[in-house]
């Protein structure tokens, strides 16, 4: 089977060739398409890593998901401790007595009263054991995707920690100007990346950084419980150029874009390289006048499928067309809609390696449930 890693290598090297197909069959302007923050911390939209950050003193010591049964209560030098068990199963840890709440179905996030700390806990199932590569392609675009949209966010590297968990730790602002310090823990358990992090007022973060890895060694998971859930759910807002749409894409996911001439190309790859979700804008100027045949040529030179199968072609509700294709020699399926806004012509296309259809079908529909024009009324 021809992984997607290995078809996008040589399909870049066709995209000069499209751009002329697609010139010819269309008988603006390059606007760099934006994330659309949402509250902290379980949504993040996308950005890039930079260099060196202040590091823990000291890293957790518990292996996770081999840690002892979660005591009832502890006590450490800013705050009390108490037992806590996520909803879903998925991990038990010691959270601070009386600090706010904010419980999500893969995450909770706590903030102190004074608003000079915050933890957040979470998980993600990835539907399959991450290989270290893998693991890594997922950590670095959670910090791409949402520490790195913060004014003045400074990462060191990604560091493996005595318990085998990966350790990131980072300066940045917030909104207000606050100027913090973030250290993250990174692991896998089964088939389920667990994350902690710990959010800290940076003149504060010497009095707090014991306490909170007290925090951070009192977690024990259950990825059983953890596998139960979506893959890749948790997610952000992602706004494309000139606000044409937004959508829900995975934090875990790589994101990339590219602006060759009358094009902007957003794409979304999952860590495994082996599935991609990608917006081409395409726009000269000019009306398409068969836009059937424009994307049928999309799907045949830019993503070199000679051997292109339609399943079926159908108008949706919202205007756009849905086709349902596939190429057989590359044992590839995918879905794409295309639609006009104006002069500009946006095609939206998942592909997938037929075996792993199933299982990363959960990302795709729930992007197109959280399909919207950001300013268009809803019923």
């Amino acid at each position: 089977m021809n992984t997607i890693g290995q078809t996008r290598g040589w399909r870049s090297v066709g995209l000069v060739i499209t751009l002329l197909v697609l010139a010819g069959l269309a008988c603006g302007g390059e606007v760099e398409p934006t994330a659309t923050p949402l509250p902290r911390p379980t949504q993040r939209p996308q950005a890039t890593n930079t260099s060196q950050a202040v590091e823990p003193t000291r890293r957790p010591s518990a292996t996770p998901g081999e840690a002892e049964a979660t005591p009832a209560t502890t006590t450490t030098d800013k705050f009390d401790l108490e037992a806590y068990d996520h909803p879903s199963g998925a991990f038990s840890v010691l959270l601070p007595v009386g600090w706010e709440r904010d419980e999500k179905d893969n995450s909770i996030f706590v903030t102190s009263p004074d608003s000079v700390v915050a933890i957040e806990l979470s998980f993600v199932n990835a539907g399959k054991t991450l290989s270290a590569e893998e693991l890594g392609s997922f950590i670095q675009s959670v910090e791409a995707n949402w520490f790195a949209t913060f004014p003045d966010y400074t990462a060191g590297e990604l560091e493996e920690q005595p318990d085998g968990s990966i350790g990131v730790a980072k300066t940045l602002e917030l909104s207000s100007g606050t100027p913090q310090t973030v250290f993250s823990y990174y692991w896998q358990d089964g088939q389920v990346v667990y994350e902690q992090d710990f959010w800290v007022d940076t003149d504060a973060y010497d009095d707090y950084v014991d306490s909170l890895l007290a925090v951070a060694n009192s977690m024990t998971t259950d990825p059983s419980a953890g596998a139960k859930s979506n893959v890749y759910a948790i997610v952000y807002t992602f706004t494309g150029p000139n606000d044409y749409f937004e959508f829900a894409v995975p934090f875990g996911w790589t994101y990339t874009t590219d602006t060759p001439e009358n094009m902007i190309v957003d794409t979304f790859t999952s860590p495994d390289d082996q599935t991609f979700i990608e917006n081409v804008t395409y726009d000269d100027g000019t009306a398409v006048d068969d836009l059937s045949a424009f994307a049928r040529q999309l799907l045949t030179e830019y993503y070199g499928l000679d051997d292109l199968e339609v399943a079926d072609e159908v108008a949706q509700q919202d205007g756009s067309t849905r086709l349902d294709w596939s190429s057989p020699s590359r044992d590839l399926t995918g879905e794409t809609f295309y639609e006009t806004r104006g002069t500009a012509v946006l095609f939206l296309t998942w592909v997938v390696p037929n075996d792993l259809h199933d299982l990363y079908v959960p990302v795709w529909s729930y992007l197109l449930d959280t399909y919207a024009i950001p300013g268009a009324e809803t019923e």
